[in-house]
């Protein structure tokens, strides 16, 4: 699996079906590039609202960040558990992500000119070079590489966990806050592992149209995808601010 919400369990939560109502690839995909439509005009309005009202670059953290952070986190348990709701939950889970990564961004951007575009960039291009080396056959999502990734995805959430934890207490620690070759090379490692999660992002949608998935599970993994894509895209913005540092 490459996310918490795309995985091989979803093939035993959900029945089969056949003929018109099955899932396909290219209704994966329209619904995919839907949610990254709602993703971005909710990022682009919250991000010329703030540029425009926003002084000295205080934003309200709590409103633009936390709030809207912590529903879309609830909004993608109830998906994860009810697929079935992925085909509104989804748009709501876009949303919301587009008013905290637009935040994140707009706080970014003021401290490192320009670096949201350069993020933005690079994203779409780690996008589609994982695309075409799946497509290509070059990495292929064997059980053994999924193996891995569970385990590298796993040790990766407890990570995050534990430093989430202890950043309650104070602890910041720079080896991975600040910019020194030890923080960087830890996050170059997550991006490394975020790309490759897009590799069985792209192997479940086909498996989902082989295995005769319903229809909104169409749904459920564009939702997964955009998950991956946002997790990335923050990660690299992450690194670049790092580099522009030393």
């Amino acid at each position: 699996m490459s996310n918490p919400v795309l995985n091989e369990g979803m093939f035993q939560k959900t029945s089969y079906v056949s003929s018109t109502d099955r899932m396909t690839t290219n209704g994966a995909v329209m619904k995919t590039l839907i949610l990254g439509l709602v993703f971005s005009i909710a990022a682009f309005l919250v991000y010329g609202y703030l540029d425009a009202n926003i002084q000295d670059n205080q934003i309200p953290f709590i409103p633009y960040v936390v709030v809207p952070s912590i529903a879309a986190f609830v909004v993608a348990l109830i998906i994860s558990f009810k697929p079935a709701t992925a085909p509104f939950l989804s748009v709501i889970y876009a949303v919301l992500q587009g008013v905290a990564v637009a935040a994140i961004s707009f706080v970014f951007n003021a401290a490192y000119n320009g670096i949201v575009l350069e993020a933005v960039v690079c994203t779409m291009i780690v996008f589609f070079l994982m695309l075409f080396l799946f497509r290509a056959g070059i990495i292929r999502a064997t059980e053994k590489f999924k193996a891995v990734m569970v385990t590298v995805l796993s040790a990766i959430t407890v990570f995050y966990l534990v430093m989430f934890v202890i950043s309650f207490f104070g602890i910041t620690p720079s080896w991975f806050y600040g910019s020194s070759l030890i923080s960087i090379g830890i996050s170059v490692a997550i991006i490394i592992a975020a790309a490759l999660s897009l590799i069985l992002d792209f192997d479940f949608i086909v498996e989902g149209e082989n295995s005769g998935l319903p229809k909104y599970m169409e749904w459920y993994a564009a939702f997964g995808l955009i998950v991956t894509i946002i997790w990335l895209y923050l990660e690299i913005l992450r690194l670049l601010a790092k580099l522009k540092d030393r």
